[in-house]
């Protein structure tokens, strides 16, 4: 999982009601109603559960420490959404202890390795990482007008990427891989049965794809001479793979942000049934 900086999230709360704005004029769709579509269920239905839900939110220690105002920032999207949200006291067990008492039904928590929500009730998890590439694979088609048929590029075979292929393999859409760990991308083809081509040469294939999924961690490699007049990305990895120059030509035509998308996703996923047995 990639370790976000404090840098990549201090403005993130701030600017909700911005980012709704602008996620609204790119795709038609709010946080709250591309969330729900990314779980497969309507706003009302995963907006009303989400009413009747606290959730809480749980630092941890472990590695290289707890992000600066991480913990605070989930808790700030998952309020900007409607949601019933506290972060746990203390960290790791003493804070699942705490939200335990203060009678969570979700909880959202991260290390190292996994960002997850449990639902305490009825035992289910959902993993950020699919989440994510599921709801930038959505964003991408909503702009598109739909993906059936089109050709798609994803950057990346990680669990992000995967998410997001899984997705556009569902939308009908015809996909092509890269990754520079060429087993990664293998796996992934292998795993679909087949139904992924690969792309051996990142440059080749950004210079005639027009639809793209960077879901790597590689920095500046979408670059202006790569975007035409029709070329539209999706950019979930961290730090954003597309370059201020790139940026500029998209415009609009470039959805990137590095938590909104994927918390939304995620508690839209988790109260998909019922939180309370």
């Amino acid at each position: 999982m990639t370790r976000l900086k404090t840098d990549d999230i201090v403005d993130i709360v701030p600017t909700l009601d911005l980012f709704d704005t602008r996620l609204r004029s790119q795709t038609g769709q709010s946080l709250k109603g591309l969330a729900g579509l990314a779980a497969g269920t309507g706003p009302d239905t995963w907006l009303a559960r989400l009413s009747e839900t606290t959730v809480g939110v749980i630092p941890f220690s472990c590695g290289q420490g707890i992000i600066t105002h991480f913990s605070q920032t989930v808790a700030g999207i998952i309020r900007h959404l409607g949601g019933s949200v506290f972060v746990a006291s203390a960290s790791d067990v003493t804070a699942i202890a705490d939200a335990c008492c203060r009678r969570a039904d979700i909880l959202f928590m991260a290390d190292e390795d996994r960002f997850v929500a449990l639902d305490l009730h009825w035992r289910h998890i959902v993993d950020n990482a699919e989440m994510t590439g599921r709801g930038f694979a959505l964003g991408l088609s909503l702009m598109a007008g739909g993906l059936t048929g089109k050709s798609v590029l994803v950057i990346g075979c990680g669990k992000v990427g995967t998410g997001a292929a899984d997705y556009l393999l569902e939308q009908g859409a015809r996909l092509a891989v890269y990754d520079v760990d060429r087993s990664a991308a293998d796996a992934l083809i292998r795993r679909t049965g087949g139904r992924i081509a690969l792309e051996p040469d990142l440059e080749a294939a950004l210079s005639c794809g027009d639809l793209i999924l960077d879901a790597s961690p590689g920095a500046g490699i979408i670059r202006a001479a790569h975007i035409n007049r029709k070329t539209m990305v999706a950019a979930p990895g961290m730090p954003c793979g597309v370059t201020a120059a790139a940026g500029e030509k998209l415009g609009r035509r470039l959805l990137h942000d590095p938590l909104r998308i994927g918390v939304a996703c995620m508690l839209a996923a988790v109260i998909r049934q019922p939180t309370k047995a």
